[in-house]
């Protein structure tokens, strides 16, 4: 069945110089489910685990448990919920279960209390176990995991459970609340689960509220499944690097490139949120005229309409040429991404250094920090300066910089 989805291309340039050497060459691929699945709505099935250790006191699990309840008010009557609390145990307090007593659910949510240490992975297993207690056709299986610290001797079991997941279709939404927990394995468990998505920053609880709302609506607007983005390249054209850029940024690695082709999986597809890869390729001399520098494709399921492996392709052209006005020209938005995701790579270098040393050695030129905001900017020169900077610096930092291409500049002088 046409008409799902549209696979869009932009190049960094339509026209090439024609030169005696390999050139860069930058193409943005852009996937979204169309107007025809704006009225799609699949059944979901969450199970929310949540942190009530003693650190949980106060605020945070206060502002946690008014969003749970408004969560489970987003539900409709065929989607599924469930509810795990954990300390250095586990508990269920709501077993999985059509969200139809939602009075009954929410007072159920009013008397979690904080109590005792953090051992996560207990509430991960019952977590996975309720996922999977019913065969609900279509639906959308997630967990929210939310933690405000550190686990306690089980973080190779967290890492297991999440590659468990993965190999089930159960993504993995990781929430930190607070500057305490465990930013490096909350992001491995989320990128090892189905979501590939790494830790949200909860950053004052407040905020608690507004990020559970994100979390339902993109269960919500997933239209289409199992997406994989394939870029087949003639002889001449050798693929360097592959990088997310949104929903947000993240470097795909060499693991997706091989010597005639680039394969990335995309997973779910969500109404009116477009997922963007930026590719770089090294061209092969070519004389003047147009050439196809490769051929796009995308894969995927249309769940409602039982349709497995739909597919749509786009081939991707640019011109060689000998004026050097033509040559010359760019494209800004192309070209903005290909700046952010350059940030995001160098800011990416600084914090890993500093996390490992206390101290960063890269440092980072005007036309990276330009893109960054007045506080990350300030926080990196502290770094900079041989200063030290907070947790919750460090995890706001990551946070912002992973998002920088939800906006996008306008480049151009």
């Amino acid at each position: 069945m046409p008409g799902e989805v549209t696979l869009a291309h932009q190049v960094g340039k339509e026209s090439m110089p024609v030169t005696g050497g390999s050139q860069l060459a930058y193409v943005l691929l852009e996937a979204q489910p169309t107007e025809m699945m704006a009225q799609v709505r699949m059944p979901l099935n969450f199970a929310l685990v949540l942190d009530h250790s003693g650190s949980m006191k106060g605020a945070k699990l206060r502002n946690v448990k008014e969003a749970v309840k408004m969560l489970i008010d987003r539900l409709e009557p065929t989607d599924y919920v469930s509810v795990v609390i954990f300390d250095d145990t586990a508990q269920v307090i709501i077993p999985s279960m059509p969200a139809n007593d939602k009075p009954g659910m929410k007072a159920a949510i009013d008397q979690i209390r904080d109590a005792g240490g953090t051992t996560m992975s207990l509430g991960m297993i019952q977590g996975l176990n309720e996922l999977r207690r019913w065969n609900i056709p279509n639906a959308i299986n997630r967990m929210i995991l939310l933690t405000d610290g550190v686990t306690y001797g089980d973080a190779q079991r967290c890492r297991q459970l999440a590659s468990d997941a993965a190999a089930v279709g159960i993504g993995i939404y990781t929430l930190g609340i607070g500057s305490d927990w465990d930013e490096d394995l909350l992001d491995v468990v989320g990128q090892t689960s189905a979501s590939g998505q790494p830790a949200e920053f909860i950053r004052d609880p407040s905020d608690a509220l507004n990020v559970f709302q994100q979390q339902v609506q993109s269960a919500v607007n997933v239209a289409l499944r199992n997406a994989n983005l394939i870029l087949r390249l003639p002889v001449g054209v050798t693929p360097k690097k592959a990088v997310l850029v949104l929903p947000f940024i993240k470097d795909l690695g060499q693991g997706v490139l091989s010597d005639r082709q680039i394969f990335i999986p995309l997973g779910d597809l969500e109404k009116d949120k477009p997922q963007s890869v930026l590719i770089e390729l090294m061209l092969d001399p070519r004389p003047e005229g147009l050439f196809r520098i490769g051929q796009a494709e995308l894969t995927y399921d249309v769940p409602i309409a039982g349709l497995v492996g739909e597919s749509v392709r786009d081939d991707i052209k640019v011109n060689f040429t000998t004026d050097a006005a033509k040559a010359a020209a760019v494209n800004p938005i192309v070209m903005n991404f290909a700046e952010k995701a350059n940030a995001h790579r160098l800011v990416t270098r600084v914090l890993d250094e500093y996390k490992r040393t206390g101290k960063a050695t890269t440092r980072l030129t005007p036309n990276v920090t330009r893109v960054l905001d007045e506080e990350t900017q300030a926080a990196l020169e502290q770094i900079n300066q041989g200063q030290q900077i907070s947790q919750d610096q460090v995890k706001s930092i990551g946070n912002k910089t992973r998002k920088l291409t939800q906006r996008l500049d306008d480049i151009l002088p």
